[in-house]
């Protein structure tokens, strides 16, 4: 995301959508009721002789809109956004509006503190590259990009090896030329992480290294128990993940929510629910809070958030496995600084 200008003076910032990642930190910073400023077409009709067809051109306009409803479509390309024309052709009627990459926005909006965090984390990953897993056993292989809010499936690659009579050298050859060829499909391709039980992962990684197309880029050899999503997930739990991926937002947030679910069988020091949480942040002895996505926009979690400080906060993705753990222990989550 790039904020092309900023006055919080008078609430208003205007931001350039660069990545479809961009679309979701731009759906967890808006709320019902929020102002934005953006483009749509509409459609004039222009007269014309009763013998033809009404020629139909689209107009280019700027419109405010009142947001009522903001929905995210993951693995696509767009934002949706539903809301009342408070300024601009046809003032009170309904219009959905698109956001794209590419796209102009102007938020009218007096951002909070986690708001604020989240439009710095979009703005700081302008320049993040791709990062893609090949989670691989001897069948099937798994590619997969990183996002901030999930791992996005690019398609499994099946060998076509079974039993015992298979041809191995032709059919590691076929199977392997299959997975660089989607590999080589993916635009800014920077790191490769190749995972997965077995040997499988290390000889299609050294069949990488041979491959020049390949020599720009960084290509890590990871042995894991798993392959699939689950050997993804397992790798950015690991503390050998840190230094590969960095500051990806969502290895970060499987580490701290691998830690939640160990502090709570062992430490103690997790907890979870919504009161819990506020007691505990109210004594000083919250570091983390951890809440889902599908909760941080509720009402009460406003007011938790309000009442906070000192907190390390994390929003965790809908779209994620963590997400799924996180909603489970009802959406609220901490991990102390020490025990009660």
């Amino acid at each position: 995301m790039k904020v092309i200008e900023d006055d919080r003076k008078d609430s208003k910032i205007v931001l350039l959508i660069n990545t479809i990642d961009d679309l979701w930190y731009l759906k967890n910073i808006l709320s019902p009721g929020d102002n934005i400023i953006t483009s749509v077409y509409r459609r004039q009709e222009q007269k014309t002789d009763m013998t033809r067809s009404k020629a139909v051109e689209r107009k280019r306009i700027k419109i405010k809109l009142k947001i009522e409803k903001v929905d995210f479509l993951p693995y696509t390309d767009n934002l949706k956004i539903l809301g009342e024309i408070v300024e601009g052709e046809n003032t009170g009627s309904h219009q959905s509006v698109m956001i794209g990459v590419d796209d102009e926005i102007t938020l009218i909006k007096d951002l909070d503190s986690q708001e604020s965090q989240l439009l710095k984390e979009s703005v700081d990953n302008l320049y993040t590259n791709t990062i893609v897993f090949a989670s691989m056993d001897d069948e099937s292989c798994n590619v997969a990009i990183l996002k901030s809010y999930g791992i996005q499936d690019m398609g499994e690659i099946v060998s076509g090896k079974s039993g015992k009579d298979y041809e191995s050298k032709s059919s590691d050859a076929g199977y392997y030329n299959e997975i660089l060829q989607t590999l080589k499909n993916i635009k800014n391709l920077a790191t490769i992480i190749v995972l997965g039980p077995g040997f499988e992962h290390t000889k299609f990684y050294e069949k990488i290294k041979r491959d020049p197309f390949f020599n720009s880029i960084d290509v890590y050899d990871i042995a894991e128990t798993d392959s699939g999503k689950r050997g993804i997930y397992e790798f950015m739990a690991e503390k050998q993940s840190g230094d590969i991926l960095k500051g990806a937002r969502l290895a970060g947030d499987e580490k701290l929510v691998q830690l939640f679910l160990k502090n709570l069988n062992k430490t103690e020091l997790s907890i979870y629910g919504y009161d819990e949480i506020l007691k505990y942040a109210g004594m000083n002895m919250l570091e983390d809070l951890l809440i889902s996505e599908s909760k941080f926009r509720d009402p009460e979690t406003r007011m938790l958030l309000s009442q906070i400080t000192g907190v390390n906060v994390h929003v965790i993705s809908d779209y994620t496995d963590s997400g799924d753990i996180i909603k489970q222990f009802g959406g609220y989550c901490g991990i102390l600084r020490y025990r009660a």
